[in-house]
């Protein structure tokens, strides 16, 4: 099993979602370990909770905070049913 190139966390916002800066902070790392292209994305917008993709390299300080969700949460590969595995070889039985 290979290891995650990333990890999924979730960060609060009051009016809408947190900036990718302001995500960073609330995470405790440098905003260059945050995706972009994944961006912020809404999980619960009445809770105020969202999510951002971090880079499995940094170093996520533990945090003090006592909100329920906080991560890292697995970010499996997601393809379509009956897409070719890349880590197996067509035929094979293994």
């Amino acid at each position: 099993m290979t290891e995650p190139k990333s990890y999924l966390m979730t960060v609060t916002g009051t009016a809408g979602p947190p900036s990718l800066s302001e995500a960073a902070r609330q995470i405790g790392v440098d905003v260059s370990h945050l995706s972009a292209s994944f961006g912020v994305v809404t999980i619960d917008a009445q809770q105020h909770l969202y999510a951002v993709e971090v880079d499995a390299a940094a170093s996520v300080p533990p945090s003090s905070d006592a909100k329920p969700y906080r991560g890292p949460f697995a970010n499996p590969r997601i393809a379509p049913l009956g897409a070719d595995d890349p880590d197996k070889k067509r035929g094979s039985d293994e």
